[in-house]
């Protein structure tokens, strides 16, 4: 009988210690009431006693910016937390790093923040299910800012997310790092809504030649600035497909690095001449040689380039003395051919035009 009332008495120690430390934790918070606008709670580990706390409280009437990143919240703890009525002026929530999986994910697809603008649920572990509800969403029509990145997201949920009609403000998305494969690129490809889309980011996805295609075809995404397609597993008939597109005529930087587009995916790139704000252009690591050095050195459209990184290729003296001659990259100020095949006449060549080259 001492045992048991012993290990009772543990469990209420235990539970007043943690309800404690996150009294004190949120103590300051609290006492500015309605003058708190931001709260970053950022890897303070709040638990279920943090989420509950937080579910109750009723003065924080203006807090517009929530940071829950990093804090042990599972499903039951989304879900408290999403019960919360009073954040109606909130505009920006981080959820990433939190197990709260699908049905985390679909509480905050329910919830009242009808004002919210920027939105992490970066590996939430939502899967397709988690993409599924946020697709079905209807009020977050000032939405602009989406990372549903590391989620083990497949064609399921990107074809769901990509019929959404709610995120017309959208600019920014970011699908990296997912299981997103050429028949939900298909699918996102063909969207219609974003037509304010400046960044997407569907790097470390196995998108392969078929993907890019589709992507390629897109033509409603005219505002597109951005566009990360690092290590999406395509090869120079990708590229190529990529590359005919002529509705991104703002785009500004492209990264397709840790690809394996070799001379012909470069030859395909340099071919292109809609991209003419381009300013920044990333291949690291795409086995390209000298041939395809030299197809890109003929460039004539790119005249705002800043910055190209052909690291980590097979590029050899030749090619680094025709990129030198290039006459059109009169802004050119970061150039990196670091981990080629260069010897001092092709390092020569390029730090002689470009004196701040990284070789």
């Amino acid at each position: 009988m001492g045992g048991a009332n012993s290990k009772k008495k543990s469990s209420r120690t235990t539970g007043t210690k943690g309800e404690s430390k996150i009294s004190t934790l949120l103590e300051p918070y609290i006492k500015q009431g309605e003058s708190l606008t931001a709260l970053n709670l950022d890897n303070k580990q709040i638990g279920a006693e943090g989420a509950r706390a937080l579910s109750e409280n009723t003065t924080w009437t203006n807090l517009t910016t929530l940071n829950l990143c990093r804090n042990s919240l599972d499903a039951e703890g989304a879900k408290v937390i999403c019960k919360n009525t009073t954040w109606a002026n909130l505009t920006t929530l981080d959820f990433s790093f939190n197990g709260i999986g699908a049905i985390g994910v679909t509480a905050i697809s329910d919830s009242t923040w009808a004002n919210l603008t920027t939105l992490n649920l970066s590996k939430t572990e939502m899967g397709d299910e988690g993409a599924i509800a946020l697709s079905k969403n209807s009020t977050w029509t000032k939405l602009t800012t989406l990372d549903l990145s590391n989620n083990s997201i497949g064609a399921e949920g990107v074809r769901a997310l990509s019929k959404s009609t709610t995120w017309t403000n959208l600019t920014t998305l970011d699908l990296s790092r997912n299981e997103i494969n050429s028949e939900g690129v298909c699918a996102l490809s063909e969207n219609t809504t974003w037509k304010n889309l400046t960044t997407l980011d569907l790097s470390w996805n196995p998108i392969r030649a078929e993907g890019a295609s589709a992507l390629g075809k897109n033509t409603t995404w005219t505002n597109l600035t951005k566009l990360v397609l690092s290590n999406i597993y395509i090869s120079a008939e990708g590229v190529r497909a990529l590359c005919e597109n002529t509705t991104w005529t703002n785009l500004t930087t492209l990264n397709l690095s840790f690809n394996e587009i070799d001379n012909e995916g470069a030859s395909g790139i340099s071919k292109n001449t809609s991209w003419v704000k381009l300013t920044t252009l990333n291949l690291t690591s795409n086995h390209i040689g000298s041939e395809g050095a030299t197809a890109i050195s003929k460039n004539t459209a790119w005249a705002n380039l800043t910055t190209l990184v052909l690291s980590q290729n097979k590029i050899e003296d030749e090619g680094a003395v025709a990129l030198s001659t290039n006459t059109t990259w009169t802004s050119l100020k970061t150039i990196n051919l670091s981990g080629n095949s260069l010897s001092e006449k092709g390092k020569s060549a390029v730090s002689s035009k470009w004196p701040q080259a990284s070789l």
